[in-house]
């Protein structure tokens, strides 16, 4: 028999769920305010109501044995007479409510046989509760039933789910089958990678974590992939979530699962695009009243999705997209619907660990996942963004002239909130414009809660729309800082910083090791990897490890000859020196370029810095061709700034800024950039909120200027390095301007393929050493 586990909720929305798709953000809204509501009715029925009752039953149908289980919102049981109770909010007006969304009667029935069959009861009473939430008027439809109706309900659901179960169960077993007999995709291991996919086995086995610092040239995403797919052709693991950072990531994880798929081998992906990148609008509006793609998105979905799955196995952007079309149909959340099918999802570090848009679908329970997270070092600053949330008293006020002011619950809401934060602003005015707190404001956070309602309601009503874009962005906003509240701990701080006449309230997230290792614990591995994911005590600390988590670090495998690398120590990078070094920095750049005509990047830590040394370069030296990195670059604009890198005949010389778009994940392989010159170890700017993270890990390990700066400042140089040499036939130097590399803070950071760097104190000195090292290759 198989095994097929659901919901009761999930069983009938698969098959009788109609109706228009609504925004996420409203969604968690009504389902905070749903949970607040469900216990004020359920505390008015008194000592015969018996609320959140779990109920759970196993059928075995043709070839399936179904699971299904579920919490029943009430039961009432009183003088023998016994009432599932199923309780739902809604905004439709009260005389229009009715009994026609079937779905919620089709979950009641459920629970009530289930119940039934569990205690012999032959009739009962199936309730649906609607709470209308602008009035707070509850209306009841009651339906009696019997055992015999409610029996033969459930199992025609169940055959009408045979449908799917079959899908799911052919999807199965055909990539559990296919993926047992997979082979590694290339002759011959490279020189690390055998031992880095052996690792990556090994923790699948083992239900273990893995940090994995795996130089460029390893070929860190088939190491990962291959032996993660293997895990499920031999039913060690149910699904891969590939994790990336960046949309360059992905597109190299699809360019792998293509060559896998080249060898005939059948397995489910699905790669999930933004929102934004996959939406048929030219302006997004997920409002069904403006997207007919979101109008009816539950009455044809069903289709859609059936077809989708059952016809296509590498379910990419665009087969998402022209199946979305063909059936009128959002295609970003068919795509999230075609990922329960999936072996293999490829997506957005968002899409499980942001607590805004992860997929709920996946993580209300503990599943037989594994995690692979690419680029691993960037999770630490998208986690802290993830898990903070900060509101404006200017936003507030702008938005209040938006409301009409006979909408006086609304209206009058948010002037509590405007009131309440000009008392903080007065406040913190006399603490210098900054304060911060180990504990929230439940005040604020009350208030807010409060404006949230009266505004979901106004949403819901009759009402102008003109200005609903910015309300619903002022509304997201403060939805998300209700739901960061629920993570705050002793790594968190509360803040509040005050500018001219405004004010920002701020949950900042110091160390998102908590909320990062409750979800960790929703998979039954997690594979953390990066180029440059160094030290790994540090990210173990940020990302969920301890002393007893696995971890591995590999050597580069290119031949250290191919890389010059040098560190000019006599110049000093710091804010205070900068322009009296300026002339020293640009002559030693000059030096570095003008031994071998091609492409250079000079990569400086800030764009007015940036700015600064172009300006001096071009001065010195106006007949080398020089391009400079724009702030705010569209995607047009970034293709065209790399494209440029294809003609490498000449001498020309970058300037781009360290941690930028361009600093990683671009691949710039053989002649298109033969040099990359660092200017300063790349420091964040200091300025209170890094403080904050200073502070908060010298209490903990004393080492709070290392967390906070050093650390994450040494990632973007490596990173920034790590453009030169992409595979074993480039060929590149490497200049690194700073007094600090020479210390002994710095020297230990370097990684062993840099270590055999020269010292160079004159430019001089870097053009013998660049002349021998372009003679010899």
């Amino acid at each position: 028999m198989y095994q097929i586990q659901l919901s009761v909720r999930n069983l009938v929305e698969a098959l009788y769920l109609g109706g228009d798709l609504v925004s996420t953000s409203q969604s968690m809204e009504r389902a905070n305010l749903g949970a607040r509501i469900h216990r004020q009715i359920q505390s008015k029925y008194g000592e015969h109501y018996q609320s959140e009752v779990y109920l759970k039953i196993t059928s075995e149908l043709e070839d399936f044995c179904f699971t299904i289980d579920g919490r029943a919102d009430g039961i009432c049981i009183d003088d023998d007479k016994v009432l599932i109770d199923e309780i739902k909010t809604t905004y439709v007006p009260y005389d229009e409510i009715d009994e026609s969304h079937f779905v919620h009667f089709a979950q009641a029935y459920i629970y009530a046989y289930i119940y039934a069959l569990d205690y012999d009861i032959k009739e009962l009473d199936v309730q649906i509760t609607y709470y209308q939430l602008e009035i707070n008027e509850v209306k009841c439809f009651l339906h009696h039933k019997t055992f015999d109706e409610l029996e033969s309900f459930y199992f025609d659901t169940l055959k009408q789910y045979l449908k799917w179960a079959n899908l799911k169960k052919d999807v199965i077993e055909t990539s559990q089958a296919s993926l047992k007999q997979l082979h590694f995709p290339f002759s011959d291991y490279r020189k690390g990678q055998r031992q880095f996919a052996v690792a990556v086995y090994k923790t699948i086995l083992d239900k273990d974590i893995l940090f994995a610092q795996a130089p460029t040239g390893i070929g860190k995403t088939i190491s990962t992939l291959f032996p993660a797919l293997k895990a499920i052709g031999e039913k060690k693991c149910e699904k891969i979530f590939y994790l990336c950072a960046k949309n360059i990531t992905a597109s190299v994880a699809y360019d792998t699962i293509s060559l896998i798929y080249d060898q005939g081998v059948r397995f489910k992906t699905v790669a999930i695009t933004a929102k934004d990148k996959i939406c048929f609008l030219e302006e997004r509006n997920c409002d069904s009243k403006h997207c007919p793609y979101a109008k009816g998105y539950f009455d044809r979905c069903q289709d859609a999705l059936y077809e989708l799955v059952s016809q296509n196995d590498f379910i990419e952007k665009d087969i998402v997209c022209n199946v979305a079309q063909d059936h009128m149909v959002c295609p970003f959340e068919l795509s999230l619907d075609a990922s329960l099918y999936a072996d293999v999802i490829v997506c957005d570090y968002n899409y499980v660990f942001d607590p805004r848009v992860y997929l709920k679908r996946f993580f209300t329970e503990k599943g037989n996942y594994v995690f692979l997270v690419d680029e691993a070092h960037n999770l630490v600053e998208r986690a802290r963004e993830m898990y903070s949330a900060s509101l404006y008293l200017s936003n507030f006020e702008d938005a209040k002239k938006l409301l009409p002011k006979d909408r006086k619950l609304v209206y009058n809401s948010i002037q509590n909130i405007i009131r309440l934060l000009k008392k903080i602003r007065k406040s913190c005015e006399e603490e210098d414009n900054f304060q911060y707190y180990p504990v929230l404001d439940e005040t604020l956070l009350s208030t807010i809660s409060n404006f949230c309602e009266h505004l979901d309601a106004y949403f819901q009503s009759e009402h102008d729309e003109q200005h609903d874009d910015t309300l619903k962005q002022l509304y997201f906003d403060c939805i998300n800082f209700g739901k960061i509240a629920d993570f705050f701990d002793e790594h968190f701080v509360y803040y509040i910083a005050v500018e001219g006449k405004d004010c920002m309230v701020k949950q900042f997230c110091m160390n998102p090791v908590h909320p990062i290792s409750d979800i960790l614990k929703k998979g039954r591995s997690t594979i953390f990897f990066s180029a440059t994911l160094s030290p790994i005590d540090y990210y173990l600390t940020l990302l969920g490890g301890d002393e007893n988590t696995k971890r591995l670090s590999l050597p580069s495998p290119f031949d250290a000859k191919n890389c010059c690398c040098m560190i000019a120590n006599q110049i000093s990078t710091k804010y205070a020196k900068r322009q009296a070094s300026l002339p020293a920095l640009v002559s030693m750049i000059y030096a570095s370029v003008s031994m071998k005509a091609g492409n250079y990047i000079v990569f400086a830590p800030s764009y007015a810095y940036m700015h600064q040394i172009y300006e001096a370069f071009v001065k010195c030296y106006p007949h080398i061709k020089t391009t400079l990195q724009a702030q705010n670059m569209s995607e047009k604009m970034k293709e065209e700034f790399l494209s440029s890198f294809d003609q490498s005949d000449s001498l020309h010389v970058y300037f781009c800024v360290i941690g930028g778009m361009f600093s990683e994940g671009i691949d710039l392989k053989q002649e298109r950039l033969i040099g990359a010159i660092i200017v300063g170890v790349g420091l964040a700017q200091i300025n209170p909120q890094q403080d904050l993270i200073m502070h908060h890990f010298d209490e903990i390990n004393h080492m709070g200027f290392s967390y906070a700066y050093q650390f994450p400042g040494m990632n973007k140089v490596l990173q920034s390095a790590g453009r030169v040499i992409r595979s074993s036939a480039d060929k590149g130097m490497i200049l690194l301007i700073d007094e600090r590399y020479t210390t002994n803070r710095y020297l230990s950071l370097l990684p062993p393929h840099y270590r055999h760097f020269k010292t160079v104190s004159r430019p001089e000195d870097a053009m013998h050493i660049l002349q021998d090292f372009w003679r010899s290759t």
